[in-house]
């Protein structure tokens, strides 16, 4: 159904962790004659008031959803589906990594506006790990753990054996695009891989300024330290630990930024 964006409504997008759950789901909801605005085969725009209603009706018809979160895209509404129109699905067979599942996203507590997600590999990528650990520039590697953890300007990106989460992407569609360029990236590496020499060095290249941004920033001195961004170089340089921030342990609206800061720990092995 072709459903029109009144800018004084609110409404959710539904996402769909590949194509053919997103096909399903879309066939399904014009079969129930259920309002949506078409993104992509990975996604749609539904009325906030009728969230629950779809999906219920999806998961009933056994399709997997992603996840949903706002649509806050008032403001470039146009600009936002011309992307979605622009953009192609990433499609490849024969390499190295084939796909990435995405399997949770939901809005970013830190910033409403932005969003966080979780996507699975087709397979286990630790052996390329250190080959991307001396490709990407800015790259944290832990060996043990096999994680790399960098940033694309203020988005938080974490590799793991099996594994990526994002932090702070723009919206789905920028999403969409950082998991095309990680499987991109994984590819060519994977391909050159006798070209480079691998990189087992365990770095900490991920900044105080940018541990702190992921700090409740409340100077509240529980952890001992005079103020948040000493807590960061402190737990930076191993000399803290992350449950002594007393807000990001107790206080719900710091929920999510807890969860990033747990990965952003385990990544780098601090």
């Amino acid at each position: 159904m072709s459903l029109e964006i009144d800018k004084n409504k609110q409404y959710e997008i539904i996402v769909f962790p590949n194509q053919d759950e997103g096909l399903r789901a879309q066939r399904i909801l014009i079969s129930k004659g259920k309002d949506f605005k078409h993104i992509s085969t990975l996604a749609v725009v539904v009325p906030e008031e009728n969230k629950e209603l779809v999906c219920r009706v999806i998961i009933n018809e056994n399709v997997l959803v992603s996840g949903r979160y706002p649509f806050l895209y008032h403001d470039y509404e146009e600009d936002f589906f011309k992307r979605a129109k622009e953009y192609k699905v990433s499609e490849s067979s024969g390499e190295f990594l084939n796909s990435i599942t995405l399997c949770y996203v939901a809005p970013c507590m830190a910033d409403e506006k932005k969003i966080r997600l979780i996507g699975y590999f087709n397979r286990d990528i630790t052996e390329i790990l250190p080959y991307l650990n001396a490709v990407i520039k800015g790259a944290s590697y832990n060996n043990g753990a096999s994680t790399l953890t960098y940033a694309k300007e203020r988005r938080l990106i974490n590799l793991y054996n099996i594994k990526i989460t994002i932090a702070k992407a723009d919206d789905i569609i920028d999403a969409w695009l950082i998991l095309d360029e990680v499987k991109k990236l994984v590819n060519n590496t994977y391909s050159s891989r006798d070209t480079i020499k691998p990189n087992y060095e365990e770095k900490v290249k991920v900044t105080a300024l940018q541990i702190y941004g992921w700090l409740p920033k409340t100077n509240c001195r529980a952890c001992g330290e005079a103020t948040c961004l000493a807590f960061a170089c402190r737990l930076l340089q191993g000399e803290q630990k992350l449950s002594k921030c007393v807000p990001l342990s107790t206080e719900s609206k710091f929920a999510e930024n807890k969860i990033i800061m747990q990965e952003m720990a385990e990544a780098l092995g601090v």
